[in-house]
């Protein structure tokens, strides 16, 4: 049972006011430790840098979708572990393979399907 507290999550979304959201469903989950990335380019200088838990996607992105965020991410041995949530409404959902992404979560986010989505991927928050 991880320690909302204690988790590295970075958001990824083309829209500064989704982004801003999911920073604030997030803290209200207790997660403080929160990065932000406008584009999937940017995301994966960041993941250079940290050491991240989950990494949450818009799916449609101008440039690198959040499924060409996601393969990369899983490709890569430094970082594959990260768990990789997938932020999309219902209808979109058949565009990332099975077993790409750890877990969905609705778009626009709510602090309960943030909450739902994460303990489904690491297990209950604490």
């Amino acid at each position: 049972m991880p320690k909302a507290k204690s988790l590295k999550v970075m958001v990824v979304d083309d829209q500064q006011s989704m982004r801003g959201l999911a920073r604030q469903c997030l803290k209200r989950v207790g997660i403080v430790d929160v990065a932000l990335a406008a584009s999937g380019e940017a995301a994966l200088q960041q993941l250079q840098g940290g050491n991240f838990d989950v990494i949450i996607s818009d799916l449609n992105m101008p440039g690198m979708s959040g499924v060409d965020l996601a393969k990369e991410v899983k490709a890569n041995e430094a970082y594959n572990e990260v768990k990789f949530l997938l932020a999309t409404s219902e209808m979109f959902r058949d565009q990332a393979e099975e077993g790409l992404v750890d877990h969905f979560v609705a778009k626009p986010f709510s602090v309960a399907d943030l909450k739902t989505a994460l303990s489904a991927t690491l297990g209950d928050l604490k």
